[in-house]
Formats: structure tokens, sequence, C-alpha cells
């Protein structure tokens, strides 16, 4: 079981300014308790966060984003709109919901914030970072019925006003997939490629995202152009491909 070594409590609201967001404009949105993931990459900084080391992300961010709990509802849109509010995202074109860890553990959460956010009048874009394997749990029992019912989670967060969905794919098969992203499901990769194709189905922007130069012995990144026309299979675009260089963890 992992040990969450930082017990201060982070931020639910940050921003940073990066070279798709020079201003430092964007509201991103972190509602992960305990930087939860189903996934245990190899290639990220999540676990030097869980042992309270130095970790990239944090870093990038310039604040902790260890949240001892999942805040709710109010407590998420009524932070954006402080925020807002005081003028630090006066001229905010996005809200993201990412953080460290994956967001859509906390599904209905984020739905529900993302429709909350437009009933206050919100109309710029929303959008949220996913490792994709939603349909993996996401599911309801009917009343007095035993049978698990799939739903349709991208068509969920598209009626609740969701823009943008930008999904960490980072392997072309189920084998490569289980090697590199070690998840706790046989039929992951399956179900992270529908989620893609259910999103693309939905009307919303859905972007594919890969890790590229990473190498521990084990495994390897595959060569840009194997992702990009594997992205181009599921029915990504060209320009929503992206291939994000693998950095170096901090030092201990």
């Amino acid at each position: 079981m992992e040990q969450i070594l930082k017990q201060k409590a982070g931020s639910i609201v940050y921003s940073f300014a990066a070279p798709y967001d020079p201003r430092g404009n964007i509201i991103y949105v972190n509602v992960v308790p305990k930087y939860s993931c189903v996934n245990s990459c190899r290639f990220c900084s999540r676990e030097d966060a869980i042992q309270g080391k130095p970790n990239i992300y944090e870093k990038k961010a310039g604040t902790n984003l260890y949240l001892p709990k999942t805040p709710s509802v109010d407590e998420i849109v009524n932070e954006i709109e402080a925020n807002r509010k005081r003028g630090v995202f006066r001229k905010t074109k996005e809200i993201a919901f990412v953080g460290l860890g994956e967001p859509l553990l906390e599904f209905e959460t984020v739905r529900d914030s993302i429709r909350k956010i437009r009933e206050r009048g919100y109309k710029e874009k929303i959008r949220v970072d996913t490792n994709g394997l939603v349909k993996s749990w996401y599911g309801s029992f009917p009343f007095g019925c035993l049978e698990l019912v799939e739903r349709n989670p991208a068509r969920e967060l598209r009626q609740a006003g969701l823009d943008e969905v930008r999904v960490s794919v980072n392997a072309t098969s189920e084998e490569e997939y289980q090697r590199l992203c070690r998840p706790p499901y046989n039929n992951a990769f399956e179900n992270l490629c529908k989620f893609v194709e259910e999103c693309i189905a939905e009307g919303i922007d859905t972007k594919a995202s890969f890790v590229v130069g990473f190498d521990d012995e084990e495994v390897r990144s595959k060569y840009p152009e194997a992702y990009r026309n594997f992205a181009l299979s599921l029915g990504i675009k060209p320009k929503n491909v992206i291939l994000r260089d693998h950095v170096i963890p901090l030092l201990k």
C-alpha cells in the first residue's frame, strides 16, 4: 500500500507559465486526493510526490498538490471564482482539470464541477487531462439488479460542457501499455482506446499524448512516427497528436 508522507494540504487551483500559455492564464484544477491513480507509469513523477520528495510536476506548478480528500463541487467552483474575482485569472480562456494523479477517478466531481462552472456563466474552454481508463471502472448497478450497466462517460462529460480532452495514450498495443504504464486491468488499453473513440464521436476535441525519449533499459519509447500513425488510426486529427519529451526526474 502506498504511504503518503506529505500531509500539508495543497492547492485546488493553480497556474504556471508554459510555452502553450506563457502568461499563465490557464486555471489548473486539482481534484485528486492523495495523488491517486490506478496506473504506475515508469516515467511519472507521482511516486516521488507520494514519498514526499521533490518532483517535476509540483516544481513546474510552483505549489504542493497533495489533497487529503476530494474537494466538493462547491469548493472547486468557489475557489475558481474567488481567484478570478481577485484578478489572478482575469484573462482566463481555459480551465483544465489536471493535478498530479488521475482526475477522472473523481468522475462525478469533475463532471458536476464542469456543469456548475457552465451554469455560473463561464463560456470559454474547459478541458480534462486523463489517462483515459475511466471505462475500466465507471459503471452502475441499477436498483435491485446485480448486472453492471455500461455508461458513456464521454457523453456525460460533453453534456456537462466539456470542450477538450487530452488522453495520455503512450503506447500502441496492450502489451506495450502494460509494460510501460502498469495498469491493474487486463483490458486497460482496449478501454482507453474505446474512450478516445467515444470522445471523438461525441464531438469533444480529442487529443492523444505520447511520452517520447524514455528508456529505462526495460522499456523504450517508440519512434514518434509510430505514435502518430497509431493516433491517426483511432481517429485523432494530425494536429491533435502531442509528443512529450521525457524529463529526467529531479535529483533526490
